[in-house]
């Protein structure tokens, strides 16, 4: 099944599990995912605030309405993926707001959230891309553990604590149709480049909780949890999980070797281009990874030189 409404694309990747284009940035860049189970709605991932009421407008598609969703679950915080819970929630009857405990408190008032994203972004690009942030009501806030179970209509989600691109990162194994809803934990990917099912994915690891250690774990949780396919936030669907952890392994492993090498967080962006598109597919051309990949190579970028100069002061104190 495919529909679009106001531009928006609507996919079902698995029965009952569908991929809703955002729109964020561009076509094809973010999605969020709408579950549908015995007229109920949980919606993993909400996109930024100026894309609810065509999210809205999908529900409605399926038959639904706001009085029947019951989950609303960013997978994190950051603004492209929960941006929009605010504004979801109020517009809903009854959703639930479900939330890594680290993150809970940024959904409830964010404007520390707010104050973050302005000083990396700025403040046009803030006004023009995520304004207006709502928060979300205290007692709509419920703080999911790790391993947690719940129920969409009559299908359950498991809750994988998934760190590495952020400390309060989670993802949601579908055990029905066996699809990881990840989020940002399996990195980056775009229509484009690299097989179907095997797309190109790159880490990303923004500025200020990037952990090796943890992204590595992540990696290899995901791996051994082997689920018939991984469906991230940026973009197409992986049924290739083996070797798609394995090469993201590689690469970061890969920027950290940059990292130690670098002079500067623009020189480490300009390595990273150059180091990660040697794993460019076939015909794919280094421009137009940059024109696609850029804003998450820059963003990697920034939270490795972060990462390394707390390294530097933590041997030098």
């Amino acid at each position: 099944m495919e529909i679009s409404r106001g531009g928006h694309r609507l996919v079902e990747i698995a029965e009952g599990l569908y991929r809703f284009d955002t729109g964020y940035y561009r076509a094809a860049h973010t999605a969020a995912y709408l579950l549908e189970s015995n007229d109920a709605i949980g919606i993993v991932d909400s996109g930024v605030a100026a894309n609810v009421p065509a999210l809205l407008a999908a529900i409605h598609a399926l038959g639904g309405s706001a009085d029947t969703i019951e989950w609303i679950i960013p997978t994190h915080v950051h603004l492209d993926h929960a941006g929009g819970v605010g504004g979801l929630s109020a517009a809903s009857g009854k959703a639930r707001v479900g939330v890594h405990p680290s993150g809970a408190e940024h959904l409830a008032d964010p404007a520390r959230l707010e104050a973050g994203v302005r000083a990396l972004y700025g403040d046009a690009f803030f006004d023009r891309e995520y304004a207006p942030l709502t928060p979300v009501a205290a007692d709509r806030l419920v703080e999911l553990g790790d391993g947690e179970h719940l129920r969409v209509g009559q299908r359950t989600l498991r809750v994988l604590h998934t760190p590495g691109h952020a400390w309060h990162h989670l993802s949601l194994y579908d055990e029905h149709s066996s699809t990881l809803i990840a989020g940002d934990a399996c990195g980056a990917g775009y229509p484009g480049f690299g097989a179907e099912g095997a797309p190109l994915m790159v880490p990303v690891v923004p500025p200020p909780q990037f952990k090796p250690e943890a992204y590595r774990a992540t990696l290899a949780r995901i791996a051994a949890l082997q689920p018939a396919r991984i469906a991230p936030a940026h973009f197409p669907l992986i049924t290739d999980v083996t070797g798609t952890t394995e090469r993201l392994g590689q690469m970061l492993d890969a920027g950290l070797e940059q990292t130690a090498q670098a002079a500067s967080p623009q020189d480490l962006e300009a390595r990273l281009l150059r180091r990660w598109a040697e794993w460019l597919p076939d015909g794919c051309s280094e421009a137009a990874f940059r024109e696609a990949y850029g804003l998450d190579i820059w963003l990697t970028a920034e939270g490795m030189w972060l990462w390394r100069r707390k390294q530097e002061k933590k041997a030098a104190g």
